[in-house]
């Protein structure tokens, strides 16, 4: 597997743990009483991740042929018209590159401008 197709398969896994995270993360915002803040931020966010994850599914199926599936809590099983194989990540690695996704889209340069809501206290 070539660097290109690992790096679909990795944003493939990753980008659905991300925006899962997000989305539970804000239903716990619902209580705070500046929610319109972070709700506003974390809905722009995970609006960007899926049309990432959209763009990346496009990519994987239609120039690479890839289809990956998971296996185990940890593991998914990869393969192309050529080759197929196998990762596996500890939950810890799982847990570390989400948050670093997180990070890149919250802060880093997958960051977008956001409208910030008026709902009231």
């Amino acid at each position: 597997m070539d660097t290109q197709m690992k790096k679909l398969v990795h944003q493939f896994i990753l980008l659905p743990l991300a925006i899962r995270v997000l989305q539970h993360d804000r239903k716990n915002f619902s209580d705070f009483k500046m929610r319109n803040v972070y709700q506003g931020k974390i809905d722009s966010s995970i609006t960007q991740l899926q049309q990432d994850l959209a763009s990346t599914k496009k990519l994987m199926y239609t120039q690479y042929h890839i289809d990956v599936k998971q296996i185990a809590q940890c593991s998914y099983r990869w393969s192309s018209r050529h080759d197929t194989g196998v990762i596996t990540y500890t939950p810890g690695e799982l847990k570390e590159m989400t948050r670093e996704v997180i990070e890149v889209y919250l802060y880093g340069r997958k960051s977008t401008d956001f409208e910030r809501r008026d709902e009231g206290w």
